[in-house]
């Protein structure tokens, strides 16, 4: 059963301009979500696509007030495939919504990213 339900859509032009400003960076993106997209060619995309995924999970739980941009990390498993990583905190706030599962999908073109998140 669905417990929650969050997208978000992204200027990926924001993060064209920001990819290299490290404070920004570091107040929203883990260090390893930054490692991860510099290494990328296209860093911003996938900056912007992270980005979404924190946003579409705040909408899912739809607990902003609670929950820092850090606290979601968004990691590739050995598909490939985007899967979060929550920290003790955020992962409190699941169980009191009852979700034992995150399912979360990212899509981008040259112009948006866009992540939805499916809390179950």
């Amino acid at each position: 059963m669905i417990k929650g339900l969050g997208i978000d859509v992204v200027d990926v032009k924001r993060f064209k301009k920001l990819a290299g400003a490290d404070s920004f960076l570091k107040r929203i993106f883990t260090p390893r979500e930054i490692s991860y997209c510099r290494k990328k060619k296209n860093s911003s995309l996938n900056l912007a696509g992270r980005f979404a995924v924190k946003e579409a999970f705040i909408k899912a739980v739809s607990d902003n007030k609670r929950i820092s941009l850090k606290q979601i990390e968004t990691v590739n498993n050995e598909d490939g495939k985007p899967d979060i990583v929550l920290n003790d905190a955020v992962k409190k706030l699941l169980k009191k919504k009852r979700a034992k599962k995150v399912i979360i999908s990212i899509t981008h073109t040259e112009i948006t990213a866009a992540a939805v998140c499916i809390l179950e």
